[in-house]
């Protein structure tokens, strides 16, 4: 294999780590962020105004949306025109992960814009008890908590394609590994999610401040991308292939399950 066509292969193999859920993976964060946020503007007693305001906002981001989609469109065909590597390349999967980030600056400007529109909304008062109530919120989350509840995922995910007791303990073994590395990050992510909710709750969003906070993370987001996709990468290794042909099947079922999940959720809200 010609080093061209093997740093090809490499590379679309990653993509396929970090364009797209993994069937052991938990849906994205910013869903379960979307989610919270949602619920918690539900115990904020709004105003018929007020929830027709807010409305439109969604309505608007959900069709600018669409505008991102090509991007991840293009992940998914990598991914299915990709053939799995063996080989773990650290420098491509860092150009990767840094690409990736800049390709998302745009949408993460606009989610952001779309978030202190919403925030502006609400009163002084409102705006007061939603913090609180988010902080509440914070000050009972485990995140160890969490990564035991993905640990018992990614196991039960492995029982169903008949993972053996060694595969079991690699995959145990990964995932505690990956979760001790990742807690070494935990003090500068939240730095960083409260400076981006100090910009957000404003009255009017500086995005020359909003880049310049996501240019001084980078380098962090960019470990952390390599270090997800890597630990994906060692978990797809764990598996031969007739149990990845497996994982790929239930992975197809699962999204197609979340498609419909998604379209009743936004069926319900109009």
């Amino acid at each position: 294999m010609s080093n061209m066509k093997k740093i090809v292969t490499v590379a679309t193999t990653l993509l396929f780590c970090l364009g797209t859920q993994s069937v052991l993976a938990q849906s994205q964060q910013r869903d379960h962020q979307r989610d919270h946020e949602r619920s918690a503007m539900q115990e904020l007693n709004l105003s018929d105004s007020q929830k027709e305001a807010i409305q439109s906002i969604r309505e608007q981001a959900r069709e600018g949306r669409s505008l991102f989609k090509g991007e991840r469109d293009e992940a998914l065909e990598l991914m299915r025109q990709s053939k799995q590597s063996r080989t773990w390349d650290a420098a491509t999967a860092s150009s990767l992960v840094e690409s990736k980030l800049i390709n998302r600056q745009a949408h993460q400007l606009a989610n952001a814009q779309n978030r202190q529109a919403v925030f502006a909304v609400l009163t002084a008062e409102q705006q007061a008890k939603f913090n609180a109530n988010q902080a509440a919120r914070h000050a009972v989350h485990d995140p160890l908590k969490r990564e035991q509840k993905r640990l018992k995922q990614l196991l039960r995910m492995a029982n169903k394609v008949d993972a053996t007791e060694a595969q079991l303990a690699k995959l145990t073994t990964i995932h505690n590994d990956a979760t001790t590395a990742m807690q070494t990050y935990h003090s500068t992510v939240m730095t960083h999610k409260m400076a981006e909710r100090s910009l957000i709750q404003a009255a009017e969003l500086d995005t020359q401040a909003w880049q310049t906070l996501q240019d001084e993370f980078a380098p962090t987001a960019i470990e952390i991308g390599v270090l997800r996709a890597k630990t994906k990468f060692d978990i797809q290794q764990v598996f031969n292939a007739k149990q990845q042909k497996k994982l790929r099947k239930m992975k197809q079922h699962m999204d197609k399950k979340d498609r419909k999940g998604k379209k009743a959720d936004i069926e319900d809200n109009m």
